[in-house]
């Protein structure tokens, strides 16, 4: 096995679930477990969301949430504090111009294999790696 495969291993990465709909992050935060990783929150809005902010690795961001159509706004802010973000949303054309400092966004619903592909795609980006973006993952940047 080649190093960084070992590396990958051994590290586990925080994930943060920005997402209003409690059956699709559950969803989510299973696939996240079963590649050894941790959920730190499931987060329904911005004010639970950014209070995530020093305890995230990665995080994976809805657009419409309980308090509207702040998504976008919350994943830049996570962004600036290093964290990987990437929107995952039923409604991509919203954030089709991209949002500063977020990898991409995925469309909803997302099958278990595009799940993992995709948690996989933000682990290899936070250790650095270009990594294999999954096929519905239309890259911002």
């Amino acid at each position: 096995m080649p190093p960084s495969v070992r590396e990958d291993l051994l590290v586990e990465y925080r994930f943060l679930i920005v997402e209003d709909s409690l059956l699709v992050a559950m969803d989510i935060e299973d696939a996240i477990h079963r590649s050894g990783h941790d959920v730190v929150g499931i987060a329904p809005d911005m004010t639970v969301a950014l209070n995530y902010t020093r305890d995230t690795d990665i995080a994976f961001v809805d657009v419409r949430l309980a308090d509207g159509e702040t998504g976008p706004e919350i994943a830049k802010a996570l962004a600036e504090y290093g964290i990987v973000v990437i929107m995952i949303t039923g409604n991509p054309g919203l954030v089709a111009a991209g949002v500063s400092g977020v990898l991409g966004v995925m469309a909803k619903p997302l099958t278990d294999q595009a799940s993992m592909d995709l948690i996989q795609f933000a682990v290899d980006r936070k250790n650095g790696r270009p990594g294999v973006p999954p096929a519905r993952l239309r890259l911002f940047h």
